[in-house]
């Protein structure tokens, strides 16, 4: 028997839609940070539904078992869908999600699948970057808070804009005690560890199975080095058409983009999703 997937998911769209787009979102988020693309989406493409997923350790979703590898997150996915009688046409997920997207691909290699890495990379490489920087940042602070400001005044300090630390502190929930963190940050640290350890190069190998996957970059984000845009270009420009995608220009904003610019992910969405 199979057991419970930790995963939970919110249908946005009409049930009429026909194809399924499921979103995963970053490593301190959850599926509502997608509301409003997936709103608009639907509104622009209502052939489509989306599922806005919470994955294991995040939002309302159960802690599953163990902290969990980037392999059995993906799991989750099937498990989840075989739940709700769901399979879905598309798979996006953002940075830590956009990984986990490309380990569901590899699990997937004997059908069509389409899958959307947003500013994510697939290498494997030393930690570094804001979300881990922000682990050491939220780790300096109190575990609790007299108000929300507080932790947002914190994360500041440390060198985050106002806008990320106010989205930073929608993990905080309210308690007797004051405002404390949602999200365990031991397990927040060895799920990262497994994002920086993994290499995911070869679901995007032209000799692979039939997927077709869809790479965004953000242009004021350093998430996706130079050498793996090089090597994207190179496998966009394999003769096995349609493969992989990397999007790279007129793509404005940061690594939250999809929180700073949702239209921009919206139209790219629009314009590419389905085959």
């Amino acid at each position: 028997m199979t057991s419970r997937s930790p995963m939970v998911a919110r249908r946005v769209g009409a049930e009429s839609g026909t194809r399924q787009l499921l979103m995963l979102h970053g490593i301190y988020g959850r599926g509502r940070n997608w509301l409003a693309v997936a709103r608009l989406l639907v509104e622009r493409r209502p052939d489509w539904s989306c599922w806005l997923a919470d994955m294991r350790h995040h939002g309302d979703a159960h802690p599953g078992p163990e902290a969990g590898t980037l392999d059995a997150l993906a799991g989750d996915i099937e498990s989840w869908g075989v739940e709700q009688g769901v399979q879905p046409d598309a798979v996006l997920g953002h940075s830590f999600g956009g990984k986990v997207a490309l380990a569901h691909a590899a699990r997937q290699s004997t059908r069509t699948l389409q899958t959307w890495v947003i500013d994510s990379t697939p290498e494997a490489k030393s930690p570094s970057g804001s979300a881990w920087e922000m682990l050491g940042i939220v780790r300096a602070l109190p575990a609790t808070f007299p108000s929300r400001q507080a932790a947002i005044t914190g994360i500041e300090a440390g060198g985050f804009s106002t806008g990320v630390a106010q989205w930073m502190s929608t993990n905080l929930v309210h308690d007797p005690d004051g405002f404390r963190w949602r999200l365990d940050f031991d397990v927040m640290e060895r799920l990262l560890h497994e994002f920086f350890q993994t290499s995911l190069w070869h679901v995007l190998d032209p000799g692979a199975a039939r997927h077709d996957i869809h790479v965004l970059k953000a242009t004021e984000s350093s998430v996706i080095s130079p050498a793996v845009v090089a090597r994207l270009v190179e496998l966009q420009a394999h003769p096995r058409a349609g493969a992989a995608h990397v999007h790279l220009h007129q793509r404005e904003g940061g690594h939250w983009i999809h929180a700073e610019s949702p239209e921009v992910v919206v139209e790219l969405l629009a314009e590419w999703l389905g085959w």
